[in-house]
């Protein structure tokens, strides 16, 4: 895959990360059916993940020759 590829779907990770981190500190209003159906503390808590695994992501794509 290409560098510019990773990048884009590094972008990708990075806005559902922060997207899920938001639900409980509540920086951009979230409509309340989808905040009122999960615990909000085990949405940042995946939103988290998510982030760590998309560098994760970026740094093992360093170290693969193709």
């Amino acid at each position: 895959m290409r560098r510019g590829n990773r990048t884009i779907l590094f972008l990708v990770y990075l806005v559902f990360g922060l997207y899920f981190i938001n639900f409980p500190f509540k920086f951009v209003e979230i409509p309340e059916k989808f905040s009122s159906v999960v615990n909000p503390w085990i949405i940042f808590a995946g939103g988290l993940l998510i982030i760590l695994g998309g560098f994760n992501y970026l740094r093992a794509s360093r170290y693969t020759a193709y």
